[in-house]
Parts: structure tokens; C-alpha cells; sequence
């Protein structure tokens, strides 16, 4: 071997080892950048499960003071209602606290575990301070309402103190509007005055109970008493306010009565004049005629809202009845229209198909002329019909039939020739093609009938009432 060779062979082992050298060290570098930063990665996961872990336990223990000075201030009452979802809070605190050992007790743990374990820290934390935020919230509305308790109680027994000249007012408002109006009418506000004397009543001992509650101490019972007796006195002012919301409403009912009835006699006088009313319009006439009779004359006792409320429903009706009626007028107009094309269309469909049968007889087999006798049968009813709806629909069922009769009547033809009939070679012309007439020529005339019929078909718009 040559010098040379043994040169360049040398050279390329040093070159192929330098190469290989330089990958191994290129992957191995990879690697442990990959997993330094997996590391890094975790040790970033676990340093931030461990912060938030520190943050929800202070939350917790504030929340535990927070609940202390809550008792002494409001009551032992919030305790038993509060501590039960502090203690929950705990118990997620408890399982973090638990997983945060296992991170960082001399045990190694795999990369998964470590994974796994910061991000169920970070989760048990979440659900901890989920349950915080309920109890602090809660506490803060709960003190609040406390530390207002005195001022609400002085606001309560003001207003239901001012409230008695109202009850007054609203009682002689009731008895006055008596001469106007029926019982029935003064149905919604006839009681309210009774009603809301015994609130205020049950206001001024709520507020009573509350004051002694606050002197012994009972802060919570003080509070809750106080607003169901300031909720007492807000029931009562509705009351009263509804007794003048009523006298108004009555008056702009009685104002638009006159209106309204004026109204209701100008429809009736327009659907007395409708040619051939309906039941449903006679009925509909009336109850619109039995509500205008029960207005009571001018001066007598009322109840104009109630008798506003029947005659506009008893108009609607009469509406909805007559518009019915309108609606069933237009679509007989339309039929009767209809009816003598229909009835044409037929006709001429059926003379196609008699022709074809009538000329070619014998090899029409019974499918075709049953076809024909049936559309026959249903032209003659379409005539008869004394429902002009009922006539069209008979006269499009006979054309549909006389062109099933002659596409049938063809059928049997083209099968009679294709097998050699007496047609040609047989017995002459008497059982074949027609002296003067082609096979093209009637099966034109068919289709004439037929496109003829579809253009007719088209003539209004009938799909809605006759399909």
C-alpha cells in the first residue's frame, strides 16, 4: 500500500472520529439543557405551590380571627354557622400541607410525583380559598347589619309611626270609593288598610323584641329581628300606595270606556253585515253584545276596569272571527275560479286517454281503462260538487288519473308491438296503428293535455288550499 493511501485513509478515521466526537457531545450537551431546564421547571412548580400554600394558610388563620371577633361581637351563633365551612377550608389546607411534606422529605421523588404533587397543592389551595371568600364575605354582611341595627330600628319605628295617619287615609279613601264602584271592583284594595295596620303593628313589636335582643347581647337575633320588622313596615307602604295606584287606574278606565264601547258597537255593526256568517262569528257577535250589556248605566256602581278588560277580549274574539271568516270567503272565491279550469283540464285529459283506448282497444290492457273509468267517475263528481274546494280537488284527482290512463294506455301499446301484434302482418291495419293516426300523434296529444293542465295549474295560487 501506498503512502499515499495509507495518508488519506489515516485522514479519514481522524475526520470521521473528530465528527462522531463532536455529535456525542452535541447530544449529550441536549440533554442536560433539556433537563436543566426540566429542573428548573420544577423547582419553579414547586417553589409556587409552596408560596401559595404559605399565602392560603395566612388567609386561613385571618379568617379563623376574623370568625373570633364576629362571635364576641355578634353572637355564638355565627360561629356554629361559619365554623363548619372553616373547618372544610382546613381540611384541603390539610392535604396541601401533607403533599408539600412528601416534596421535601428525604425520600427522592420522580419527576411525575413532583409534577403531580405541586399541581394538586396549587388546586387544594384554590378550593380552600374558594370557601374563605364565602365565609368572609358572609362575616363582613353579617357584622355590618349588626353595627347598623340601631340606626335601622330607629328608621323602622319612624316610619311605621308615620304610616298610622296613612292607614287613616287610605281606610276613608276605601269606604269613599265604595259608593262608586262594585265589591268586585274594589276586590284588590278592599282589605289593604286592615292589612297594613296589622304590619305596622307587627313593625313597631318587631322593634320592641329587637332593643331588648340588643341589650342582652343577643346582636345576631337583634338584627335579624330588626329586618323583618323594617321589611313589615316596606310591605305596608306598598299597601297604602296601592290604594291610590287604584283610584287612578279606575279613573283612566273610566275614560276610555266611552271609547272602547263605541268602538265595540262599530264592529258589530260590521259583522252583522258580513254575507253568510259563520258560527264562530255569530258566537263571537254574542259575547261581545252580552259584554256591552253588562256596562252599567252612568251612576250606578262599577267596575270600569274589569268591564274595560271584557270588552277588549270580547273585541279580540269578534277580530279573530271575523278575520277567520274573511280568510275562508277569499279562499272559496279562488276555488270557484279555479273550478271551471280544473274541470277542463280534466276533461281534456281524459278525452287523450279515451282516444288512445277507444282507437286502439283490444291490446289496452285493464290497468289503462281502470285508470280512465276511475277519473271518469271523479270528473262526474267534480260537475256535481256543490263545494267549489271539493270540486277542483275532484277535478285535479280525475286528470292525474286520465294521464295514468293514457301513460298506461302507451305502455300497453309500445309491449302489444314490441312483440309483434296484430299490428303489421297480422290482420291488416284493424288492430294496429290507426288508419291516418301515429302512435306519436295521440302520445302528443297526451302531453299536450298534460303541459296544458300544468299551465292551468299554475293559473292562481291554489297549491296553499287544494294540494
Amino acid at each position: 500500500m501506498a503512502a499515499g493511501q495509507i495518508i488519506g485513509w489515516v485522514t479519514g478515521l481522524v475526520v470521521a472520529l473528530v465528527v462522531v466526537t463532536a455529535v456525542v457531545w452535541w447530544a449529550r450537551r441536549r440533554r442536560t439543557e433539556r433537563r436543566r431546564r426540566q429542573d428548573e421547571q420544577l423547582r419553579r412548580r414547586t417553589q409556587d405551590a409552596g408560596q401559595v400554600l404559605v399565602r392560603t394558610d395566612e388567609r386561613a388563620r385571618l379568617a379563623e380571627d376574623e370568625l373570633s371577633f364576629a362571635v364576641a361581637e355578634v353572637g355564638d351563633g355565627v360561629g356554629d354557622e361559619f365554623g363548619p365551612t372553616l373547618q372544610r377550608a382546613r381540611a384541603h389546607l390539610g392535604e396541601a400541607f401533607h403533599l408539600n411534606q412528601l416534596l421535601h422529605d428525604e425520600i427522592p421523588d420522580t419527576d411525575a410525583e413532583r409534577h403531580t404533587w405541586s399541581g394538586r397543592i396549587v388546586a387544594a389551595c384554590a378550593e380552600a380559598e374558594t370557601l374563605l371568600d364565602d365565609v368572609e364575605r358572609a362575616l363582613a354582611e353579617r357584622r355590618s347589619a349588626v353595627r347598623a341595627t340601631p340606626d335601622l330600628l330607629e328608621q323602622t319605628a319612624t316610619r311605621a309611626d308615620s304610616l298610622a295617619d296613612a292607614v287613616s287615609a287610605a281606610r276613608e279613601d276605601v269606604e269613599r270609593l265604595r259608593g262608586q264602584y262594585t265589591e268586585q271592583a274594589l276586590r284588590p284594595v278592599a282589605d289593604n288598610p286592615e292589612q297594613a295596620e296589622r304590619l305596622l303593628d307587627f313593625a313597631r313589636r318587631g322593634v320592641t323584641a329587637a332593643r331588648k335582643r340588643l341589650a342582652a347581647g343577643r346582636k345576631d337575633e337583634a338584627a335579624t329581628t330588626a329586618r323583618a320588622a323594617e321589611e313589615s313596615v316596606r310591605r305596608a307602604e306598598g299597601l297604602l300606595a296601592a290604594v291610590d295606584d287604584f283610584e287612578h287606574e279606575v279613573l283612566r278606565a273610566e275614560a276610555a270606556l266611552g271609547a272602547v264601547v263605541a268602538e265595540c258597537r262599530e264592529e258589530l255593526a260590521q259583522a252583522r253585515a258580513l254575507p253568510q256568517r259563520t258560527g264562530a262569528v255569530d258566537e263571537a257577535v254574542r259575547a261581545l253584545e252580552a259584554a256591552l250589556a253588562a256596562v252599567p248605566a252612568a251612576g250606578q256602581p262599577s267596575d270600569p276596569v274589569g268591564a274595560l278588560t271584557r270588552l277588549r277580549g270580547a273585541a279580540q274574539g269578534l277580530d279573530d272571527a271575523v278575520r277567520e271568516h274573511e280568510e275562508r270567503a277569499a279562499q272559496a272565491r279562488r276555488a270557484e275560479a279555479a273550478r271551471g279550469p280544473a274541470i277542463q283540464d280534466a276533461e281534456r285529459q281524459i278525452a287523450a286517454a279515451r282516444g288512445v283506448v277507444d282507437d286502439y282497444r283490444a291490446p289496452v290492457g285493464p290497468d289503462a281503462r281502470t285508470r280512465l273509468a276511475e277519473a271518469e267517475r271523479e270528473l262526474a263528481a267534480a260537475r256535481d260538487a256543490a263545494d267549489a274546494e271539493q270540486a277542483v280537488t275532484r277535478a285535479r284527482r280525475a286528470a292525474s288519473l286520465g294521464a295514468e290512463a293514457a301513460t298506461l294506455a302507451q305502455r300497453d301499446l309500445r309491449a302489444h308491438h314490441g312483440h309483434g301484434g296484430y299490428g303489421q302482418g297480422g290482420y291488416g291495419q284493424g288492430m294496429g296503428l290507426p288508419r291516418g293516426r301515429s302512435g306519436s300523434d295521440v302520445f302528443g296529444a297526451v302531453l299536450g293535455g298534460m303541459v296544458l293542465g300544468g299551465i292551468l295549474d299554475d293559473i292562481g295560487d291554489l297549491g296553499d288550499f287544494f294540494d
